[in-house]
């Protein structure tokens, strides 16, 4: 089969969410398939040197700009229209935040996204979705049948697995972490209340990082930020890249990712496979994910995640009991495994 592959999300300058899956999809179907021929669509401008297309991972890839006959064309953004030279229309839909969680977008970028996934989900032969929850949300919001979407669990994102840590002994400078981008569904101004508890009512030693890029309607989380009397314990590390977040993640005493909203919520897995305790929501995707391998809590109630915090910060046993269901929660999500469900689609 002739199989298209939409990459432009990989060109981006920073790599996250939908490049980075894209990214390891493709890598895994290179060691997974030798005899299908992909051809990796990613449309780069001559004198655009800032982005880059990346490396062929096989014999049988091949980059275009413009697609020949495909047997199959897959994407995981909502701009493309079905290309005529394709035979079947296969779209990934990692959420549908927008309509799930509005209020974290303004109403111009919630109608062009809502347009637009109309349109994709109209025209597409089959959805994979990356969680059981989001396949509900596009039945839900959408109307879509159950019968359309597979779902399909992404993979570890630290695919070479290179972020498991040697135990250490002793930590100084300890702190919690925060993975993800700036935005208000993240629930970050809820982190730095319950931060700011813990250090007011139980004086916790602890910093707390931050680390992600900016992203938009992220004026409120500075607020809180300088209205904390805390505030010289709490880092924004920005945007890292994966060697250096593996660090921060091996080197945390508790990852927390609070969030009211997620279509899968890949920082969890990275914890997990990085050997830190978790704390995560109840909502969305994030206890589909995590499972009983993380304290879950109530993302609205600041006071829960302080409390979740502190019984990690307090008890080494179920520390290491935590770090060791995470291990074995993470082995379940492959990209071997991901890739041999997209190729049985296929046909």
């Amino acid at each position: 089969m002739n199989i298209g592959i939409d990459i432009r999300s990989t060109l981006k300058k920073t790599n996250t969410g939908i490049g980075r899956y894209t990214l390891n999809l493709i890598k895994a179907l290179s060691e997974t398939d030798k005899k299908n021929n992909y051809y990796l669509y990613g449309k780069k401008r001559f004198f655009d040197f800032k982005r880059r297309l990346p490396s062929l991972p096989g014999k049988n890839f091949k980059h275009v700009k413009i697609l020949p006959e495909l047997d199959i064309f897959h994407t995981s953004s909502y701009d493309l229209e079905k290309p005529k030279s394709a035979g079947k229309f296969i779209v990934t839909i990692h959420d549908v935040i927008t309509k799930a969680y509005p209020c974290g977008h303004d109403e111009a970028t919630i109608k062009h996204v809502d347009s637009q996934l109309k349109r994709v989900l109209g025209e597409a032969d089959l959805l994979i979705a990356d969680s059981h929850n989001t396949k509900s949300d596009i039945i839900k919001f959408y109307h879509v049948p159950e019968s359309k979407i597979q779902v399909i669990y992404p993979g570890f994102p630290f695919a070479d697995r290179d972020c498991y840590p040697d135990r250490r002994t002793g930590r100084e400078n300890e702190y919690i972490l925060f993975v993800g981008t700036l935005e208000p569904r993240k629930n970050i101004q809820g982190l730095i209340k319950a931060f700011s508890w813990l250090k007011k009512e139980h004086s916790i030693k602890h910093k707390l990082y931050i680390a992600g890029m900016k992203g938009w309607m992220y004026e409120d989380i500075f607020k809180e930020y300088e209205n904390s009397e805390f505030k010289n314990d709490i880092i924004f590390k920005g945007y890292v890249d994966d060697k250096e977040l593996a660090g921060f993640y091996k080197n945390a005493s508790v990852f927390v990712y609070p969030s009211f909203y997620e279509g899968f919520g890949f920082p969890i897995l990275e914890a997990f496979g990085c050997g830190v305790p978790v704390v995560t929501s109840k909502t969305s995707s994030c206890g589909e994910i995590a499972g009983p391998s993380a304290l879950l809590i109530n993302p609205e109630s600041y006071n829960e995640i302080g409390e979740a915090i502190l019984k990690i910060i307090n008890n080494e046993g179920l520390r290491e009991d935590l770090i060791k269901k995470g291990f074995e929660r993470a082995k379940e999500f492959t990209w071997e495994n991901t890739a041999e469900e997209f190729l049985k689609i296929l046909v």
